[in-house]
């Protein structure tokens, strides 16, 4: 399908284009998305390409441009299977991207890491790129590959990640028990698409968008083969407690895995239940990713908060700080 895509362009678009503004074919950036940039497009794929041009050429010539394929290509193939939808943007909406062609040394230790999505830096790295008169998609593929993803912020990825599908297999748990279907399902699912997005983070592998799930997690290593047939019995059962216990066994199996493998020292993975919830809930608060004595804070604040009287919410102190019992004993 990416042939076929790429077919098109180059024999039925770019000509078009080229006869029209012939100033703007030379520079037109063209990437496509989605099934046909995948390679994964069937009968019912729709081709989404988006068009970049430099912003002032985009200003004078973009709308003309964009009328050109409103009017010419609503749809492509041999017999017009497809709808295909193209757009043009200019290059400046691509400002946190192009923050990583950066060659400043200052300005490459901070590069906007966190303000893309995984799925975005997916899309940079697999998409379709079917010209690229100045190498900027081909310079970006190169500065963002998984290797250069920061360490800690996989980490960080990591806590979070798992620490939200704890929560919500253990708030699934108490619905299936109720008997509460609708609600149980909603949080399923939920916990589904989460549990398929760690499997990408713990192998560190960007991933792609929810509906092409399923073909990239098919394509990761360990331990992503053992817990596909448990996604897929979690899919396929109709029983509640069956689909939950699928979910929990590929909990089970990350858990093991990140710890057998040393993915993430700064954390008990292997605690049990509550434990573990709030495990990874002070990993998390605390930052453990670039935080390696957090365990002595939680310490510190146990022993100050048993001194002041507290017991089960020692956790107090990280709210309003040591000074806090001070002032309203001298308050009294």
């Amino acid at each position: 399908m990416k042939k076929n895509a790429e077919i098109w362009f180059e024999e039925t678009v770019i000509p078009l284009v080229s006869e029209k503004l012939p100033e703007v074919a030379s520079e037109m950036n063209v990437l496509v998305f989605g099934s046909f940039g995948l390679g994964t497009a069937d009968e019912i794929s729709d081709l989404d390409a988006t068009i970049y041009l430099d912003d002032p050429l985009w200003k004078e010539q973009g709308a003309e441009l964009q009328l050109l394929f409103e009017t010419s290509f609503e749809r492509f193939g041999a017999d017009e299977t497809y709808c295909c939808d193209i757009c043009v943007h200019p290059l400046s909406w691509l400002r946190e991207q192009r923050q990583f062609l950066e060659t400043r040394a200052e300005a490459r230790a901070e590069l906007p890491w966190e303000k893309l999505t995984l799925e975005q830096f997916h899309d940079i790295q697999n998409c379709l790129i079917l010209r690229d008169p100045h190498r900027i998609f081909h310079k970006l593929r190169e500065a963002t590959t998984p290797e250069r993803f920061p360490g800690w912020l996989w980490k960080k990825l990591l806590i979070a990640g798992l620490k939200e599908v704890v929560e919500n297999l253990d708030d699934c748990d108490r619905e299936v028990r109720r008997g509460k279907t609708l609600e149980a399902s909603i949080i399923l699912g939920s916990v589904l698409e989460d549990l398929l997005h760690l499997g990408f983070v713990i192998v560190k592998e960007y991933h792609p968008w929810r509906k092409h799930l399923r073909w990239g997690f098919e394509k990761l290593p360990e331990p992503a083969p053992d817990v596909l047939p448990h996604v897929d019995a979690a899919v396929s059962s109709a029983n509640m407690h069956e689909k939950l216990a699928s979910l929990q066994a590929v909990r089970d199996i990350y858990t093991k895995y990140i710890a057998e493998n040393d993915i993430l020292p700064e954390v008990n993975v292997l605690a049990k239940g509550v434990e573990l919830t709030a495990e990874l809930t002070w990993a998390e608060r605390v930052k453990a990713w670039s935080n390696p004595k957090w365990r002595d804070w939680i310490t510190g604040c146990e022993k100050h908060a048993a001194e002041a009287g507290y017991r089960d919410h020692w956790w107090i102190w990280s709210l309003w700080g040591w000074d806090w019992h001070k002032k309203a004993a001298q308050n009294q």
